[in-house]
């Protein structure tokens, strides 16, 4: 019986172990199941990786395309500031100016109205030069009378505003290397303003609620600029069609009949 008992517990440690029933460290499916935890965290990490990079490489390029630019002149900026902005009258604006022997210059712009009218619209220039150490400019401030249109009394200086500035700047000889209109165009106007609204293979047009500002070459050595406010000739406009329009011809002499006692 004794041989009997140790026979047996003899064959019990020969008999191969079956894996599935029996580990000492766990099953198989205790062990797949790891494995495919550890897969499914190294996918995570993967994605999460990509996702970090893909946006930061997303983000990079969004700040690299934002160019700061400067806001388009809003009336007459000498060296960044602002000396006279749009609507400034004629007085104010000569005070202004450092060459005290300017002369204002006077002249009608013939208009005809839808309706047929030749309407004198009342324009003054001044023009004056300056001179710094790599430009020479030639500067010329427009005005305009829009109280002129309703009545023939407004007529004084003050009732000239500001509407327009046109700039022919010269390059000076400069040596080497020597500085051309396209290098003002490039580093200067499309760096600070950024791309044009238009480009009419001419002018480079830029435009925003109350300017729009416009610069071409002239050739090799000269550029000109024009700035015109958008908020004057919107006046101008405005004041035409209230007196000579078919309507606003109707509500002036509405107005003056009432002075009338039948």
């Amino acid at each position: 019986m004794k041989n009997l008992v140790t026979s047996s517990l003899i064959l019990f440690f020969l008999m191969p172990l079956q894996a599935d029933e029996l580990q000492l460290f766990g099953s198989r499916k205790s062990s797949e199941k790891e494995e495919k935890n550890d897969n499914n965290s190294k996918n995570n990490r993967e994605v999460i990786v990509n996702d970090f990079l893909k946006t930061e490489v997303t983000t990079r390029k969004n700040i690299e395309s934002v160019i700061p630019v400067k806001r388009i002149p809003n009336g007459w900026v000498f060296r960044d500031e602002l000396l006279a902005p749009w609507e400034s009258n004629l007085p104010a604006v000569l005070s202004i100016i450092p060459d005290t022997t300017v002369e204002v210059i006077y002249h009608d712009d013939n208009r005809t109205t839808r309706e047929g009218f030749v309407l004198p619209i009342k324009r003054a220039s001044v023009e004056f030069q300056y001179t710094s150490r790599l430009t020479h400019e030639l500067i010329m401030l427009e005005f305009v009378n829009v109280d002129f249109i309703y009545s023939t009394t407004n007529n004084n200086d003050s009732h000239f505003i500001l509407e327009g500035i046109t700039k022919k700047v010269k390059l000076k000889d400069t040596g080497f290397p020597q500085l051309a209109a396209s290098d003002i165009i490039k580093h200067k106007v499309l760096m600070e303003y950024g791309s044009p609204k238009e480009f009419d293979g001419v002018w480079h047009i830029y435009e925003d609620v109350n300017s729009t500002y416009k610069v071409r070459e002239l050739d090799e050595r000269n550029i000109k600029v024009e700035t015109k406010s958008l908020k004057v000739t919107d006046k101008l406009e405005k004041a035409i069609d209230d007196t000579y329009s078919k309507q606003g011809i109707e509500y002036k002499k509405r107005l003056m009949v009432q002075g009338i006692d039948i």
